[in-house]
């Protein structure tokens, strides 16, 4: 603003004031001067113009101060943006560098020129999150970027300014934070008691030395806590920094505690249940323990990685190690009896689709509750079932015993006991909607613990080495010790699950199979009768023996696809599945078929393959030896090709890990 002398204003009002005074004195004296007055008068009237003229200048003078700090200001905004500190970039309508500043220029371009550069091109990831968010992370020249983007529109179309915010210190912290969080891994020695039961103490010793031997080896430089809890339990705390790299390894411990070889003959396995990500440490600790639970109802042999979504599992190649030891067994079927005798009524039910297997669970189960004094149904549909010989004798001697889902569904009431026999999960109920219902459940399987499983139980019998649920169901009737026989009725019925399970005492069978087999036998059970409901139809035979003459070999894997659906048909692909077997270098074996608007598919293996962890990533499960899975909108020729897109990521990842070994 231009200077300007004041005393022109202060005699100016000076002399308006003087002269407005000297006017009042002479209009109130009566004695005044007629020219005096003139004077006075002219003297005023100058003032006020003087006045006048200087609160005009005054007036022109803030225009044009305000004019020149205009221009000033236009030149700084002009010019400020192109040396800020910040990087700054505007882009046009199709995403291309139409202007940036030095700062842009130095930290993102680094030489490079942008103009009229696609962003996609010169910076692939930001699009996609920009998208998405109107905000994003970006690494560039190892420095790391909060980029925002703020749109402008105008008569000569849109443009985008892209303004990045250096938060290199921030993520370093970050990362820093995370690195350092505490994993728990809670650590099991699979089946302690038994395979320690027959060594001497001396070997054991050894045994145990040279597995804390393995431990030092795989935690060396890690900086862990490592803590011996019991003679089978221990208890590691080690940063996220170095389990990401032991997760990433898929736990090399898994494979390297199996060449340790206990009494010459049983190699040693551990399960591993890890919690990371919680808010406390006492909250891992139960993310651990709870994923060890899930690693041990799986048959162990395997790390479970509790996440966001579910788990993860690592591992899992060997077969469950059998539990000579009957203390569960007693445990539970004391358990059993003091909460039948506490119930109203009992339920019994098995999986949708049941088989030999969960009917003759559901029968035995029914004679323990009946023995009891206990009224008791068991939940079944015989429309969709796989047992049709055996329901159809049930139907026959039995008829009262039956009750339908829907039905049972609206009978159950708040003291009645629902047991659930050969299934731990909830997708593939009988009835649903009576599980939801119940208050108390009891559940009684063999199969490996999937995610969805059934977590309200009151009393659990879940055994991964044993059979069948019709094995478990045996061994519990034994223990009970009723006065009065099996039925040779009910004998039949468990020994078929048992042999329907185990190929007729091939797979998975152990010591206590055939106890409770010879135990079955004793109580009436004849084989030949028991054969007599294995028995197929021409019609499918035929199918079967053209499936397996169409089936084809991809590595060491079986595959064979239905066309149609044909009556039967997931009897028939279960027993294809197992006739595959028979191929000279075939470890498993797998049959596709269509089910209304599903793509079904059957698998089996003889022990090498784990065909439940190929079930799992296809949406189904089941056990080590036998899986199956359901995909809705499916066709089988898709299905299959999604089944080889598995089978050959498996052999990848098992080829690239035998390679770092």
């Amino acid at each position: 603003m231009r200077k300007k002398n004041l005393w022109r204003p202060l005699a100016a009002v000076s002399l308006l004031a003087f002269s407005g005074f000297a006017a009042l004195i002479l209009a109130a004296s009566p004695q005044s001067h007629p020219i005096g007055v003139k004077i006075t008068a002219a003297l005023f009237a100058v003032g006020v113009v003087w006045c006048g003229f200087e609160i005009f200048l005054r007036h022109q003078n803030d225009l044009r101060y305000i004019a020149t700090m205009n221009r000033r200001l236009e030149s700084s905004g002009q010019s400020v943006p192109q040396h800020m500190m910040m990087p700054i970039a505007i882009l046009n309508r199709d995403m291309q560098f139409i202007w940036y500043n030095d700062s842009f220029e130095e930290a993102i371009a680094s030489g490079v020129d942008f103009f009229g550069k696609d962003l996609a091109d010169m910076l692939p990831t930001l699009p996609k999150q920009l998208a998405e968010h109107d905000t994003a992370e970006v690494t560039v020249n190892d420095h790391t970027y909060h980029v925002f983007q703020s749109d402008y529109v105008r008569s000569g179309g849109k443009t985008h300014m892209l303004c990045f915010q250096d938060i290199s210190d921030y993520v370093k912290l970050r990362h820093h934070f995370w690195d350092t969080r505490i994993c728990v891994l809670s650590i099991v020695i699979d089946n302690y008691e038994d395979t320690m039961s027959a060594v001497k103490p001396s070997e054991r010793s050894a045994v145990l030395a040279e597995l804390e031997a393995l431990f030092d080896r795989q935690f060396d430089g890690t900086d862990c806590i490592f803590a011996r809890l019991e003679d089978d339990k221990f208890l590691v705390l080690v940063e996220s920094q170095y389990y990401i790299a032991m997760e990433h390894a898929k736990f090399p411990i898994l494979d390297e505690v199996r060449k340790i070889v206990v009494g010459g003959k049983n190699a040693m396995t551990l399960s591993i249940g890890v919690g990371r990500g919680g808010t406390t440490l006492s909250q891992n600790e139960m993310f651990a323990q709870q994923s060890l639970d899930m690693a041990l109802g799986r048959g162990g042999d395997q790390a479970a990685v509790k996440t966001k979504s579910g788990y993860n599992f690592y591992g899992g190649v060997s077969k469950g190690v059998e539990k000579k030891s009957k203390t569960r067994h007693r445990a539970v079927a004391k358990a059993m009896r003091e909460l039948l005798e506490s119930c109203d009524r009992v339920f019994i039910m098995g999986h949708s689709l049941s088989d030999l297997d969960a009917v003759g669970a559901a029968i035995g189960t029914a004679f323990i509750a009946g023995s009891l004094g206990k009224q008791f149904r068991i939940i079944l549909n015989p429309k969709a079932t796989l047992a049709g010989p055996l329901v159809e004798q049930l139907i026959t001697e039995h008829p009262d015993w039956l009750i339908s889902p829907e039905a049972a569904a609206s009978a159950i009431e708040q003291d009645d006991l629902l047991i659930v026999v050969d299934t731990f999960s909830k997708d593939i109920l009988e009835a649903p909607a009576v599980y939801q219902a119940a208050n108390h459940v009891m559940v009684i399987d063999h199969h490996r613990k999937m995610v969805n499983y059934l977590d309200n139980t009151t009393l659990l019998f879940h055994e991964p080495y044993a059979s069948s649920a019709s094995e478990l169901v045996t061994g519990l009737i034994q223990f009970l010790d009723f006065r009065e026989n099996l039925p040779r009725f009910c004998a039949e019925a468990l020994l078929a699950g048992i042999m329907l399970d185990t190929k007729n005492f091939v797979m998975q069978t152990g010591v206590q199979t055939f106890e409770a087999a010879a135990f079955l036998r004793t109580q009436g059970a004849d084989p030949v009768t028991v054969k007599a409901l294995f028995a197929a139809s021409m019609t499918a035979y035929r199918h079967r023996s053209l499936l397996v003459s169409d089936a084809e070999l991809h590595g060491r894997f079986a595959i064979a696809v239905a066309r149609e659906a044909v009556p039967d048909m997931q009897v028939i692909a279960a027993q294809t599945a197992d006739d595959l077997l028979g191929i000279e270098g075939v470890d498993a074996s797998f049959v596709i078929f269509p089910n209304d608007s599903l793509a079904c598919i059957s698998a089996r293996s003889l022990g090498k393959m784990n065909v439940q962890v190929i079930m799992e990533m296809l949406g189904g499960g089941g056990h080590q030896t036998m899986a199956a899975a359901q995909v809705k909108n499916c066709t089988p020729t898709a299905l299959r090709i999604r089944l080889i897109e598995t089978l050959d990521s498996l052999e990848t990842a098992d080829s690239a890990a035998s390679d770092e070994t």
